[in-house]
């Protein structure tokens, strides 16, 4: 499924309105930093050496020019944290989907974007320096995380839930994400010598889907 369907909208709304308002929240920034870069690079002379402007700017200017790269910094990591948290929390259902990657890079360009428009100022060192600090801060969370979700090795026993879903309005979008997940968690899971079963349950609010872990026996579908 490469749209993007009500439920997947419901499942993610989060996500989704905390990436519009970052949008918005760049948007405003980037107007808010040229008014006060257009001021400010009217005073440095052009003439000079850029090592004597960035002096310059850091002698006049350091105060409005570190709460600039604060809010850069907090703007960035939230979008970098927030791709990375939308992308972790799609993995953990499944295949990553095409619409999902379409989410994850339309968001990612648009952050690159505001980031090169920063990069071609006069103060532009700083903003590379954030940029820079952010992306290590990502990859440390992201060793972190992973290890901790997918390499400890003993935090699953035999017979045990480890994915809950649904409701689902119909039985075959029910099968359907079961056979995904497993698919997709299958050869992980069979690295550690387990399985993984699915059993779906009918109630009144819709189809129900849990998926289990099964040691040294045969995959198996049920559904009640």
């Amino acid at each position: 499924m490469s749209k993007l369907s009500n439920t997947d909208f419901q499942k993610y709304k989060m996500y989704y309105l905390v990436g519009i308002t970052l949008i918005f929240s760049w948007l405003i920034y980037l107007i808010s930093f040229w008014h006060f870069y257009q001021e400010m690079s009217f005073w440095v002379d052009k003439g000079v050496r850029y090592i004597v402007q960035l002096i310059f700017i850091s002698s006049f200017y350091l105060t409005e020019v570190m709460v600039y790269t604060s809010i850069y910094f907090l703007l960035l990591l939230s979008s970098l944290f927030l791709s990375f948290f939308y992308f972790f929390e799609n993995k953990k259902e499944g295949e990553i989907r095409k619409i999902t990657w379409v989410m994850i890079f339309g968001f990612g360009f648009i952050t690159f974007l505001c980031s090169c428009v920063l990069f071609i100022t006069l103060c532009w060192p700083y903003f590379l320096a954030i940029f820079i600090a952010s992306f290590v801060i990502l990859f440390i969370t992201y060793a972190i995380t992973k290890y901790l979700y997918e390499d400890n090795q003993d935090r699953y026993i035999d017979n045990e839930c480890i994915k809950k879903a649904g409701p689902f309005t119909q039985l075959e979008e029910a099968e359907t994400y079961s056979n995904e997940f497993i698919s997709y968690w299958a050869p992980y899971f069979i690295k550690h010598s387990f399985r993984l079963v699915y059993e779906i349950k009918h109630r009144d609010e819709g189809y129900l889907v849990e998926i289990y872990t099964l040691k040294n026996k045969n995959e198996s579908n049920s559904f009640s």
